[in-house]
């Protein structure tokens, strides 16, 4: 009961006072208690974490520095490849089709000389069995005083399309020679790209407690951050439950969300490389169903039980069979290079579509940064 004298609304007001710095309290314990997570970590805050271990993270940096250009670089020689490889099946294609329009005129033309030499235009069909060559016969005096008559069009066509065809042979030489120094491009660029994700890997995995902690959730910033100056804020959807696809410091990647691809494609996923037949992980409970084929090879996609489902592409084997059910942690496959990756460096191409299959993918970067760091 109220003391006497006091209304009751006084009453009131002071316990809700009363209420509010408990409850003020109550936060402050619980922020002893629970430290704030990767918001407003800084690059100083990290030095100093590391102040004891300051050479494995300047290693740490200058061998992240060196993935990312690497890859930069691999990715650049891969397009260039594709780029080719797309001009050479141009070529080839527009080659074949001048060939086959080139056998069609030159039968046209045998024809038409059969005929003036059943009509007395030639003095001897001889003159053709004796030819080792329809183009040796073309420039006989006797078919060239004929075809003047009549067939003058049919040789005017021939001698066009056979320029053209030797036009494109010509260029498909070169194209060849393109593409070898394109693939040895690529290959030494491979070669760096895996040596310097195996550096990277090594490096992080010397930094010890509050160190590497600090240098994932300042990663997490950064990568959260450009997410949004891209306005691209959608690529750190809330998935839930959610775990790395690999063993976290095993695997190596960089933000490629909507490079350029071939055939006028831009990628829709964050490519995370790691060693071959390195054991990859269902990131959330779900369901799995697995396909072989396309551009993504041997893929599988898992629907995660609260709807989001992600696509992983380009594995060497699948340790799960079509519609099988997954728990969160369990091997799913293993790191390939199947599908458009075949002959690059072993990796997981990997998805989200928030909405399930179907729906838009968003950058899956930030949150992979979160989780595989």
């Amino acid at each position: 009961m109220p003391a006497p004298g006091y209304p009751l609304a006084s009453m009131t007001a002071i316990s809700a006072g009363r209420r509010a710095v408990l409850f003020l309290t109550l936060i402050a314990l619980a922020a002893t208690s629970f430290p704030m997570t990767s918001n407003g970590v800084t690059r100083d805050q990290v030095d100093e974490a590391c102040a004891d271990s300051r050479e494995q993270l300047a290693e740490y940096r200058a061998a992240r520095a060196e993935f990312v250009e690497a890859d930069e670089a691999f990715d650049h020689a891969l397009h260039e490849v594709e780029e080719v490889v797309a001009k050479q099946a141009r070529l080839k294609s527009s080659a074949e089709g001048h060939a086959e329009e080139l056998a069609e005129v030159q039968a046209l033309i045998e024809e038409q000389a059969v005929q003036l030499y059943m009509m007395g235009g030639l003095s001897n069909q001889g003159v053709i069995l004796s030819a080792s060559s329809v183009d040796e016969f073309l420039t006989t005096t006797e078919f060239l005083t004929a075809a003047a008559e009549g067939g003058k069009r049919s040789m005017d066509d021939l001698i066009a399309i056979r320029n053209e065809l030797g036009r494109f042979q010509v260029e498909l030489a070169k194209v060849q020679q393109e593409l070898e120094v394109a693939q040895a491009e690529a290959q030494t660029v491979r070669d760096r790209q895996q040596a310097a994700m195996e550096a990277e890997q090594e490096a992080y995995a010397k930094l010890q407690g509050r160190c590497r902690e600090l240098q994932r959730q300042y990663e997490v910033q950064l990568a959260e951050e450009a997410a949004r100056q891209a306005q691209r804020a959608a690529g750190s959807v809330q998935v839930g439950s959610f775990i790395c696809p690999f063993t976290p410091g095993r695997t190596s990647f960089r933000d490629t969300w909507g490079a350029p691809r071939s055939g006028g494609r831009t990628h829709k996923g964050t490519d995370l490389f790691a060693a071959w037949n390195e054991p990859m992980y269902a990131v959330a409970n779900g369901r799995v169903f697995t396909r072989n084929y396309g551009l993504g090879g041997l893929a599988i996609w898992l629907t995660a039980d609260n709807g989001v489902a992600y696509y992983y592409a380009h594995l060497n084997s699948f340790t799960v069979s079509n519609g099988q059910r997954v728990t969160q942690g369990q091997t799913i496959g293993l790191n390939g290079d199947s599908g458009n990756a075949k002959g690059g460096a072993p990796h997981l191409h990997f998805e989200i579509h928030p909405g399930g299959r179907g729906s838009a993918a968003v950058n899956p970067y930030p949150t992979l940064v979160g989780a595989c760091r």
